[in-house]
């Protein structure tokens, strides 16, 4: 009996791993930094011009920024880990000499967000969702990194936030801010440059890999799923899209992204176990879940 239920048990992960596995088989995606990369906070920051007065920063263990420069000032969205606050702070100088008037999140985790104590000192306002200025208030738990994250302190938080819809008029551009909800989390906010044709997903689109889905943060993925076919609905054939991280990519590859969520989503991977176990209360995407997680210990 017990053999039979660690053979079974088997068959469930190895059917789940699979299916993920065949869905995300074939990606040209970066692969992730090893562990003791992940972990740093700090490095070199590239610059790279998109068009339109818009660059893009990239420090690769952390959130890309993209950079607004013009007549009007600077108009930041995300700001990586507080140790890179100098560095943006370089970068933007080397840009334009006028001030950066805002800095944008695209959702509150550390590696987007961690800046926001050092740029609300510097004297730039802080936007976001609201339930980013919410978390970032307050104690947050992650199972999934089995860690505890403290409240921010109150110059770090945004002091504009929305609940759905946000425009700006700055420099010579309209930038259209919307909320993709329960996606990445349930504060993902993506920005899109109408003049310049560019858009930041944070990380509702990322390109280095299976992607994270922070449920404690209220996150899904049918919520990732729907959010990519938001940003889908508005970028165009020459729409140059900036990822939460990786490399610039174009409507293709966010399709591509965006496919493969659907796949992982349709498989199904115990749909042969529906027949004989699925009349309970317990249903196939919970038994999933629960396997997962006794599996991980998360």
């Amino acid at each position: 009996m017990v053999r039979a239920r660690g053979l079974l048990m088997h068959k469930l992960v190895r059917s789940i791993a699979a299916s993920c596995a065949v869905a995300f088989a074939g990606s040209v995606w970066v692969s992730l930094p090893s562990e003791a990369q992940q972990s740093r906070e700090e490095g070199e920051l590239s610059v790279t011009a998109v068009r339109g007065g818009i660059y893009y920063l990239v420090m690769p263990t952390a959130g890309n920024v993209a950079v607004s420069v013009g007549t009007d000032g600077a108009f930041v969205i995300d700001d990586q880990f507080a140790p890179m606050v100098p560095r943006i702070q370089a970068a933007v100088a080397r840009l334009t000499d006028r001030p950066i008037r805002y800095v944008l999140n695209t959702h509150w985790h550390n590696d987007h967000a961690g800046g926001n104590e050092g740029f609300g000192k510097a004297g730039a306002t802080l936007v976001a969702h609201d339930n980013v200025r919410a978390r970032m208030g307050s104690t947050q738990e992650s199972r999934f990194f089995k860690v505890g994250v403290p409240p921010s302190p109150p110059v770090a938080l945004p002091v504009i936030t929305f609940s759905k819809t946000l425009t700006f008029h700055f420099n010579g551009d309209t930038v259209r801010v919307e909320h993709l909800p329960n996606a990445h989390t349930d504060g993902d906010a993506i920005y899109y440059f109408e003049k310049a044709d560019v858009l930041h997903t944070g990380d509702v689109c990322v390109l280095y890999g299976y992607p994270f889905i922070d449920l404690d943060s209220g996150g899904s993925i049918a919520g990732m799923v729907a959010g990519l076919d938001r940003i889908l609905q508005i970028a165009g054939p020459d729409t140059v899209v900036i990822p939460g991280h990786g490399p610039l990519a174009d409507r293709a590859r966010v399709q591509q992204f965006r496919d493969r969520l659907a796949e992982v989503v349709a498989a199904r991977p115990l749909a042969d176990f529906d027949e004989e176990w699925g009349r309970s209360f317990i249903k196939n995407d919970q038994f999933v879940t629960t396997i997962y997680r006794s599996e991980t210990g998360s």
